[in-house]
């Protein structure tokens, strides 16, 4: 009998498997990778509650596959996480619960080994005490009041703590909203920069996406559904929404996002993402999503994530094959 099952498991895995698939979905290195480090892409001001605010470099690592051709790649800019406080572009990384985060330096290295050219990009923080951007509808706007609400500093306190420094008041707070917004417009830059340099860098200035970590994100998210960046493809590895009020600025024809949140991710990263999935998915934008199980809001980009259609992918091999989906990359 026992045979006559394996017989019969055998023919209908033969039934629904699509031919040429195997077992094996890892996508492996194909090339060298070249980096150069703090490219300035452009300035932003900071300081502006004292009596000297200042221009700063804002800065970004460029990792490029090396190969014999001298073909226009496709690209993608990430942003780092840190509550919109702390973090880094290189190799970066925090800890919590006994798990570790993948740094961006890490992915970066990982995505120009399959192909890509990757902008590890920095970005005006908090403690530096930023600018609002000169141009801002506050329409389109979640209220400032907002950050007051029950537990919305909670993630952030708990930061600012290790950073020794004290719980959000008043003044703080305003920088945080200023960076918010700060962040998404040096992403934009970001962004400027690589299409306007697309021959230095060997960039195909048609084919970019953006995404990050955290407030990383969460910057990504709001570049891309809030400002209206015009990319190919957006990635949130547990951001979601930020001071933009989505359900005015989302529409149809927005680029295609993927959701990687963690089976035990911050109660506002899992509250936060299922509406707006829902909402993406209204305006008829395709979005993915998976599970990064046993994790919290930190895990590494080679652990297994479970998707909403059943795969099983390592997390690194499920962003190449969706950047690869979307960025016309083919394997």
């Amino acid at each position: 009998m026992s045979s006559v099952r394996i017989m019969l498991a055998a023919i209908f895995a033969a039934l629904v498997t699509p031919a040429g698939a195997v077992a094996d979905d890892i996508i492996r290195d194909a090339y060298g990778v070249a980096i150069q480090t703090d490219v300035v892409y452009g300035q932003g001001l900071v300081g502006i509650s004292g009596p000297a605010p200042k221009l700063r470099d804002l800065k970004m690592d460029v990792y490029r596959p090396v190969s014999a051709g001298n073909e226009a790649r496709p690209a993608v800019i990430m942003v780092f996480g840190g509550a919109f406080h702390r973090g880094g572009r290189g190799m970066a990384r925090f800890e919590e619960d006994g798990a570790s985060d993948s740094a961006m330096g890490e992915y970066c290295q990982a995505f120009a080994a399959a192909g890509y050219v990757c902008l590890s990009i920095d970005y005006r923080l908090t403690p530096e005490d930023p600018a609002l951007p000169k141009t801002l509808d506050t329409a389109v706007l979640i209220p400032k009041a907002a950050l007051k609400a029950p537990g919305a500093d909670n993630r952030i306190d708990v930061v600012r703590g290790r950073m020794g420094l004290p719980p959000l008041d008043d003044a703080s707070r305003e920088q945080l909203w200023n960076t918010m917004f700060a962040a998404t417009e040096d992403l934009a830059n970001a962004v400027a920069y690589a299409r306007t340099n697309a021959g230095k860098l060997g960039i195909d200035p048609d084919r970019l996406a953006v995404g990050g970590f955290s407030s990383g994100g969460i910057t990504a998210l709001s570049a891309v559904y809030g400002a209206g960046l015009p990319v190919k493809a957006v990635i949130s590895l547990s951001g979601g929404p930020g001071a933009y009020d989505l359900r005015k600025t989302v529409r149809a024809g927005m680029p295609p996002g993927l959701f990687i949140i963690g089976q035990n991710d911050l109660a506002g990263v899992q509250v936060t993402t299922r509406p707006l999935l829902g909402l993406l998915n209204a305006a008829g934008i395709k979005t993915e999503a998976a599970w990064m199980p046993g994790f919290g809001h930190f895990y590494p980009m080679g652990a297994v994530s479970l998707g909403a259609d059943m795969s099983k992918q390592t997390l690194r091999t499920r962003i190449l094959r969706f950047l690869d989906s979307n960025l016309g990359v083919s394997r």
